[in-house]
């Protein structure tokens, strides 16, 4: 009875100390004021940018991972939320080129059950 106890504990410590192994911000954690700032950053296409002046700060990459079995499935706007989120980290006004890859299954690179990746350019606007 006892070394039952002591696997099933093993195997739950485990199973709560794996976490996704790439930075996803839970909305959940976010203020209401902080998630408005993040979705404060635009998302600006081609057509959007011409004449005005801008710079771009970087690549973000937003990913919606679902790290354990009973957290809710990745999504499209979660990981589009996610790449406004790190582009608002680094002073971003926008974002443009938004990139989003079709939902992936099991990744042991993410440690993800399953997840998707958006990508885009960071831009200041002048």
């Amino acid at each position: 009875m006892a070394k039952k106890l002591i696997l099933l504990s093993l195997v739950a410590a485990l199973l709560a100390g794996c976490g996704a192994m790439v930075p996803v911000v839970k909305q959940d954690d976010l203020t209401a004021q902080q998630r408005r700032e993040v979705n404060e950053v635009a998302i600006f296409n081609a057509a959007q940018l011409v004449g005005k002046d801008f710079t771009v700060l970087n690549i973000v990459e937003g990913i919606s991972c679902k790290n354990k079995t009973w957290d809710p499935a990745a999504t499209r706007s979660d990981a589009i939320f996610q790449a406004r989120y790190w582009a608002k980290q680094m002073g971003a006004d926008g974002i443009t080129n938004l990139q989003c890859d079709h939902p992936r299954g099991t990744t042991t690179t993410y440690n993800c059950w399953e997840s998707i990746t958006c990508s885009a350019e960071a831009i200041k606007l002048k």
